[in-house]
């Protein structure tokens, strides 16, 4: 999202690349290069670099509605919220796809869920640090990512029915929390939300790559590994499963803020994809984190 601001920064009103020296509201009245203007003798037309325009049409024209957003292929919400919604159903696909494979064939269904893993991963980074937006990489991001979560919400299901479709509620009411908090203006993504959003990335990180390797090495044999460290009578993964939708949500917040300045500065209508896509992986984010902290929960009411 770092990298959209410093294209929306570098832009003009009208969406076109600045140029050295710029200022917002200069530059209209500049006298034109070329030919000066000469009042033309003849009245029945207008005197242009490309030939006579019959007044007629340029009394017409001027006269006409000013060219939008869509006519100047111009981002506008509606591109945000239609590439977004397309994602979402991509990923829908995917992980319905990676869901029945993995119920009907196990061994095909974990081939295409660690698949899709290693493709979403590697599409995600391409995505990212890419300096082209491709929409059909960022496409078959989500469909990867969704074979990823069909399959394993297809493991935590088969250990705590009914999760899943509490993990999906919960996910949409987090996303709704987080855009009533920006659309009303309380919360605005600063320089000190993106720092905390940082560290807060990293430190989830970091844990969960210990946890894993604790678990792996056989160190910790308990189920959720550190999660299962109860800190004052409370597990460590409800702590960190809180605090990672915490995190989600102010990042969520920050996707918003790039929707937003990106329309206000008039960028190019294909920067919807890239805002669509880092909204997009913040949900999955969210999903998985919120499906953990659920599944943790339950664990330890089941064994009160």
């Amino acid at each position: 999202m770092s990298r959209l601001d410093q294209e929306f920064a570098q832009r003009t009103p009208a969406g076109y690349p600045t140029m050295p020296g710029y200022t917002p509201g200069r530059g209209q009245g500049a006298p034109t290069m070329g030919r000066p203007y000469a009042p033309t003798s003849a009245p029945s037309g207008y005197e242009t670099a490309a030939g006579r325009i019959p007044m007629e049409e340029y009394e017409q024209a001027y006269a006409g509605r000013d060219a939008g957003p869509v006519q100047t292929g111009r981002m506008t919400y509606d591109d945000v919220i239609v590439k977004t919604g397309a994602m979402f159903g991509l990923v829908l696909a995917g992980a319905i796809l990676g869901w029945m494979a993995i119920g009907m064939a196990p061994g095909l269904g974990l081939a295409l869920v660690f698949g899709g893993m290693i493709a979403s991963l590697v599409l995600a980074m391409v995505n990212i640090f890419s300096k082209k937006i491709r929409p059909a990489l960022i496409s078959a991001y989500a469909v990867a990512e969704g074979l990823m979560l069909g399959g394993f919400s297809w493991m935590f299901e088969l250990m705590y029915p009914g999760i899943v479709m509490q993990a999906v509620i919960a996910t949409f009411a987090v996303m709704g929390v987080a855009l009533a908090l920006f659309a009303s203006g309380k919360v605005r993504y600063s320089s000190k939300t993106s720092r905390f959003v940082l560290i807060g990335l990293f430190s989830i990180l970091g844990y969960n790559l210990l946890n894993m390797v604790l678990v792996w090495t056989g160190v910790l044999d308990t189920a959720w590994g550190l999660g299962s460290i109860t800190i004052a009578g409370i597990p460590l993964g409800l702590i960190v499963g809180v605090f990672a939708v915490i995190v989600g949500t102010y990042s969520l917040i920050g996707d918003f803020d790039v929707a937003k300045r990106g329309v206000e500065a008039g960028a190019p209508r294909i920067y919807a994809w890239s805002v669509a896509f880092g909204i997009t992986v913040t949900a999955v984010w969210i999903y998985v984190e919120v499906l953990r902290l659920i599944a943790i929960f339950r664990s330890v009411v089941g064994n009160e």
